[in-house]
C-alpha cells in the first residue's frame, strides 16, 4: 500500500481545487440546513395557529430531510391526536406507520383506519392496529373492532358475540370520557343507544347524550338531533327543535345539515345520522 507523503497531502490540501470543493460542499450542507430549518419554522407557525395539517406537511418535509425537532412535532401531533389520515397525503403513510410502532396510540388508530378505509382489503391489518390501541385504551378502537366482527371483512370473520363484547367495552370507555364532559364521547355514547349497540336501544339516554355534546358545540350531535326531530319516528316529531338544532349544525358549515335543512322547510323526509365515524376521538 503507497501512502502519500505529508507534504503530498498539504500541497493537495492547499490546491484551489480542493478548496472549492471544500466550499462547495459546506455550501450544501448550509443549503440543506436552512430548508430544512425554514420548514420546520413554517410547521412551528402552522402549529401555533392550529392548521395542524399543514403543520404536518411541513414537519414531514423537514423530517424527510434529516429534522430531528421535525420529527419529535410529528410524534407531537400524532399523541395529541391532532393529526388523521385524512387530514395527510397518502405518502405520508409511513409517518403514521413510524408513529404506530414507537407506540402513539392516536396513531395506531389512524393506521388502522387507514387499513380499513381501503374497501376493508387489508381488514386484517387494520384489525392488528386497533387492538395495539385497545391495549392501550382507545375506546375508538373497541368501536372499531365491534364494526368489523359484526359483519366480518376480507380475511376477517364474523363474530356477533365477540363485537357485541367489544362495543360494551367501546360504551363503558365512552361513558368515562362522557361523564368528564369530552362531548365527542358524549356523541358517540348518544349513538351507541340509538342504535343499541352492545345494548339496548334506550332514545331517553341517547337525546340525553347528543344533547349534552350538541350543547357543547358538537356539529354531528347536533346534525343527528336536527334529523331526528325532523323525522318523528324514534322520538316524537318536533319541527322546531329539527330547525334549531340543523341551524347551528348549518352556522358550523356543516353541508349535510344545510341539505337536511332545506328538505324540512321544503317537506321532504329526512334521514336519521348514524354513529359510525370515530376517527376525530380523542
Amino acid at each position: 500500500m503507497i501512502f502519500a507523503s505529508r507534504h503530498t497531502q498539504n500541497v493537495a490540501r492547499n490546491s484551489p481545487g480542493f478548496f472549492c470543493k471544500a466550499v462547495l460542499g459546506l455550501s450544501l450542507s448550509v443549503t440543506v440546513f436552512s430548508v430544512q430549518a425554514d420548514l420546520y419554522e413554517d410547521g412551528l407557525m402552522a402549529y401555533a395557529v392550529g392548521n395542524y395539517a399543514k403543520a404536518g406537511q411541513y414537519f414531514m418535509s423537514a423530517a424527510d430531510a434529516g429534522n430531528n425537532g421535525a420529527e419529535h412535532m410529528l410524534m407531537r401531533l400524532f399523541a395529541e391526536n391532532k393529526l388523521y389520515a385524512e387530514n395527510i397525503p397518502s405518502e405520508t403513510l409511513k409517518w403514521t406507520r413510524k408513529a404506530a410502532e414507537k407506540g402513539v396510540v392516536h396513531a395506531q388508530f389512524s393506521l388502522g383506519n387507514i387499513y380499513f378505509a381501503e374497501k376493508q382489503k387489508d381488514a386484517k391489518i387494520a384489525v392488528e392496529w386497533y387492538r395495539k390501541a385497545a391495549e392501550q385504551g382507545h375506546p375508538g378502537a373497541y368501536y372499531q373492532l365491534g364494526v368489523v366482527f359484526a359483519k366480518g371483512a376480507k380475511g376477517v370473520s364474523a363474530d356477533t358475540q365477540e363485537s357485541r363484547r367489544l362495543y360494551q367495552v367501546a360504551a363503558a370507555e365512552f361513558d368515562v370520557h362522557a361523564q368528564k364532559g369530552n362531548a365527542d364521547a358524549q356523541y358517540k355514547l348518544g349513538g351507541m343507544y340509538q342504535q343499541g349497540l352492545g345494548m339496548k336501544i334506550n332514545m331517553a339516554l341517547a337525546l340525553r347524550w347528543m344533547e349534552k355534546s350538541a350543547l357543547q358545540g358538537h356539529t354531528l350531535a347536533q346534525l343527528s338531533l336536527g334529523r331526528l326531530y325532523a323525522e318523528g319516528i324514534s322520538v316524537p316529531g318536533d319541527v322546531r327543535q329539527a330547525q334549531y338544532w340543523l341551524s347551528l349544525a348549518v352556522a358550523q358549515g356543516e353541508q349535510d345539515a344545510v341539505v337536511a335543512l332545506s328538505a324540512l322547510k321544503a317537506g321532504e323526509d329526512t334521514k336519521v345520522a348514524l354513529v359510525g365515524n370515530t376517527d376525530g376521538y380523542e
